[in-house]
């Protein structure tokens, strides 16, 4: 009986030696938080602020904002499209090495030993 109070006993240490590093470092991470300023509250403490470029135009509707909305969609789809190769059906692939054709050769041909021996059964 003695061997394994021992062993809970070590357990019981082991576990309790986890949790309390788990804490530490919990707190470690909850102290580094509040030392180190957020970063993007830093960056606009040091930039000035910019007045805006355009003046905002009220608008009349929502459809003159779905026009602009449509229209950006429409510049955005046409310069992806100019960048892309236009896609075809069959392209052409590399020949296969001489190794691959070896690989594929022997193992149709073991499949197919494999499928005259089920034939035979």
């Amino acid at each position: 009986m003695q061997p394994i109070i021992s062993a809970l006993w070590i357990t019981l240490i082991g576990m309790g030696l986890v949790f309390i590093a788990i804490l530490l470092l919990w707190g470690m991470m909850a102290l580094l938080v509040k030392l180190t300023p957020d970063k993007a509250e830093a960056e606009s403490a040091n930039q000035p602020e910019l007045p805006a470029a355009q003046p905002s135009i009220p608008e009349a509707d929502g459809l003159t904002q779905r026009k602009r909305r449509a229209a950006v969609a429409a510049v955005i789809a046409a310069r992806i499209l100019q960048s892309t190769p236009p896609a075809s059906g069959m392209q052409a692939q590399p020949a296969p090495s001489p190794w691959q054709s070896s690989q594929r050769a022997a193992s149709l041909t073991l499949a197919a030993s494999a499928t005259r021996k089920a034939n035979r059964k």
